[in-house]
């Protein structure tokens, strides 16, 4: 056990300067002091670069703009060129975090040192940084599961992560042909790793016009294709979860396009004697009816 492992933390940026400054000062300003700061801009258009850069000639963090290669992309590229440490821990330029989330989160994990992540509370924010909620992460326990991570049963935002390096080494880094590289990246740890968590609202996710996806059905088509590596994998797990994956679709997407939503409608006799699916095959119905 190391008294002050090494943490890294990458904050990948892209368009966020009214809030980036806030981001990289919680990190920062953490009492854990073994801390080596990487702040990549991904191509932003607004001022982000001359934001980060006024802040890196101060606190001598690594610093790197780039041409926009995508957030999957850039945070592969942090972790293969830069990320040296024990630990590593990724936050959005628009999030922050308590002054204490990597102490907690450190010495958790160095007292739970099989763990492939330990995650944590998080309330919700609003564009002034006051708290407006907190995160609905479900089921709060040491006990999350592949299948709580599917069915929604545990929620993990990446913001609240904290993953040993070697963790990385060994299940490769995010997929950077995904739109949900987190949630694939969380089931693919799940499924040879325990989950820890510190049950302290330790980070901040902002909520703002710009971070509401506008994508639904091109996210959820990417969810649908890791859901189904998982038929090669865990087979049994799979056939438990496919019939919540099948409502999970459609309730998702039956607002904001019903065409689509009827592409994961499966009617046969076992759905129809379910409560849940009837009601959501209503719903199809009563919404294409009203288009």
């Amino acid at each position: 056990m190391d008294d002050f492992p090494l943490v890294s933390v990458v904050i990948p940026c892209y368009n966020h300067e009214q809030y980036v400054e806030e981001c990289i000062l919680s990190v920062v300003n953490q009492t854990y002091r073994n801390v080596q700061l990487i702040v990549i801009d991904d191509g932003s258009k607004d001022k982000s670069v001359e934001v980060i850069e006024k802040l890196q000639a101060k606190y001598q963090f690594i610093f790197e703009a780039q041409n926009n290669i995508g957030l999957s992309s850039t945070l592969n590229k942090a972790i293969r060129k830069y990320c040296t440490g024990k630990y590593i821990s990724i936050v959005a330029s628009d999030d922050f975090w308590h002054p204490d989330k990597i102490k907690y989160q450190v010495e958790y994990y160095e007292q739970h040192e099989e763990l492939g992540l330990v995650y944590c509370d998080v309330n919700i924010v609003n564009a002034n940084s006051e708290v407006i909620d907190s995160f609905s992460l479900g089921s709060k326990t040491d006990h999350c599961t592949t299948e709580d991570i599917i069915r929604g049963i545990s929620v993990i935002p990446a913001l609240t992560v904290m993953v040993k390096k070697s963790i990385y080494d060994d299940i490769g880094l995010f997929d950077e042909e995904t739109l949900v590289e987190d949630w694939d990246m969380w089931i693919r740890i799940s499924l040879k790793y325990n989950i820890g968590f510190v049950d302290k609202k330790l980070a901040y996710y902002r909520t703002h016009d710009t971070n509401i996806s506008s994508r639904v059905k091109l996210m959820m088509q990417h969810k649908n294709r890791i859901f189904e590596k998982l038929k090669t994998i865990n087979l049994p797990l799979y056939n438990k979860t496919k019939q919540f994956m099948q409502l999970h679709m459609i309730h998702s997407l039956i607002n904001s396009d019903p065409v689509e939503a009827s592409k994961y409608i499966k009617i046969t006799p076992q759905n129809l004697m379910k409560k849940q699916y009837r009601k959501i095959i209503f719903k199809y119905l009563f919404k294409g009816r009203a288009n």
